[in-house]
């Protein structure tokens, strides 16, 4: 009996390590606010000039017709200045469309010009 309520004990203590464990690191990267750093550091990395110019074309060719020339947005289209979402979430948005607001553009542009359309957005303040 007391061999198997050493276990239980024994088991107890890792899980309770496990879990303490897990919430120092957690605590650590959200406390420190190592993933916001990083991603507010990726935004201010200026994108090179060659992408820019190749999204500010396509941007012109496919978005600005709803979202303004200067993508200040329009009648039924939000403004895309000062973008506050990840690039990840743009690319998630670009190839699937908004159902019943934006289409969908996966058959209308490729990765890099999405990139680029990105790397534009990010320059606008």
């Amino acid at each position: 009996m007391s061999s198997s309520s050493g276990w239980v004990t024994s088991g107890r203590a890792a899980v309770i390590s496990a879990g303490v464990a897990a919430l120092v690191v957690a605590a650590t990267l959200v406390g420190s606010g190592t993933y916001e750093q990083s991603w507010k550091a990726e935004q201010e990395k200026a994108p090179p000039a060659d992408k820019v110019a190749v999204g500010r074309k396509v941007f012109f060719n496919n978005c600005a017709h709803c979202h303004g020339q200067d993508a200040d947005g329009g009648e039924d289209a939000p403004s895309l200045r000062k973008l506050a979402i990840s690039d990840t979430h743009v690319i998630l948005i670009l190839k699937n469309g908004i159902k019943d607001e934006m289409p969908s553009f996966a058959n209308k542009i490729n990765d890099e010009q999405i990139a680029g359309v990105i790397a534009y957005l990010r320059t606008l303040k």
